[in-house]
């Protein structure tokens, strides 16, 4: 890439495909991804410390490179990394099929799929607070209103691409998140608690995933309108924990059932049992069975 913007390189250790990545965000409706459909060409964008920032990804000889629109080219590369799951050596991953012939097949459907994670665990926590007793399409259609109206925005080759707000943002907005359509209940006090949480740092993604993934998950557990579920998406698709087995996931359990040809809902010690071949990427795998299930 020559435009004269920063840009960074990023050589994934172990099978990874970009088009892979693009797909699953295409599919994946609370993404309410705007960037272009075509493989291996994806834009990703999220706030970062300076303001807006988006990266134009694109895969060449095996390396995944990317242009940043607004921000720190190294900020851009960490930042992207972790969304990918490209900051770990996958290679043992690709191991794990020959232990389990259902994975093995599901990644020979899946070639190349990493966990595309939320952008940060700030967001995967305001999501879990936005898709509370409403419909998935409901809340990516909520989230997508939230970022058109008080989120910032990076232009990428000519187009405006809206972020969702950052925590300063939604602070900043806290009458208008009071009389948001379709927030109702307590959502705009749990939104504007998440976001102290984040400003205070208890939503960053390294230092969660420092943590033991249970103390991490009973951490985030603390906050105002986060149950287990929200819990473990903010640590596992937020933070990028690979390695833990979650236990509030009914999609997850209903893919098991089907795959493993067990009762529905499985039985949490043969769930457990399974799990074991899976080490140490138990989230991969469980992303990987849920795609199988699309989503």
């Amino acid at each position: 890439m020559t435009s004269g913007r920063p840009a960074f390189v990023i050589e994934p250790q172990g099978s990874y495909s970009l088009a892979a990545s693009a797909r699953f965000l295409w599919g994946f409706k609370p993404a309410t991804y705007q960037g272009p459909h075509e493989a291996d060409h994806l834009h990703l964008t999220f706030n970062g410390p300076d303001g807006p920032m988006g990266v134009c990804l694109r895969k060449s000889a095996g390396r995944v490179e990317g242009e940043v629109h607004g921000g720190d080219g190294e900020q851009a590369r960490r930042q992207v990394a972790r969304i990918l799951s490209l900051d770990l050596d996958g290679s043992g991953y690709d191991e794990i099929g020959s232990r389990d012939k259902v994975v093995g097949r599901l990644q020979g459907e899946h070639r190349g799929l990493r966990p595309v994670l939320w952008v940060d665990p700030y967001e995967a926590a305001c999501w879990a607070v936005i898709s509370t007793r409403i419909s998935m399409v409901q809340a990516a259609g909520m989230k997508e209103r939230l970022a058109a109206e008080l989120g910032d925005s990076v232009e990428m080759h000519g187009e405006q691409q809206r972020i969702f707000p950052s925590p300063e943002k939604l602070l900043a907005n806290g009458q208008r998140l009071a009389t948001f359509r379709g927030l109702f209940g307590r959502k705009p006090e749990y939104l504007l608690g998440i976001a102290r949480a984040a400003l205070d740092g208890k939503l960053d993604a390294d230092r969660l995933r420092s943590l033991p993934a249970e103390q991490a998950i009973a951490e985030v557990k603390q906050l105002n309108g986060i149950g287990q579920f929200g819990a473990e998406l903010i640590v596992l698709r937020g933070a990028g924990e690979p390695d833990f087995l979650p236990s509030a996931e009914r999609r997850l359990l209903g893919a098991i059932a089907r795959l493993y040809e067990l009762p529905d809902p499985p039985p949490r010690p043969q769930v457990e049992a399974l799990a074991e071949k899976w080490r140490p990427f138990r989230t991969w795998v469980c992303v990987l069975l849920r795609a199988s299930a699309g989503g």
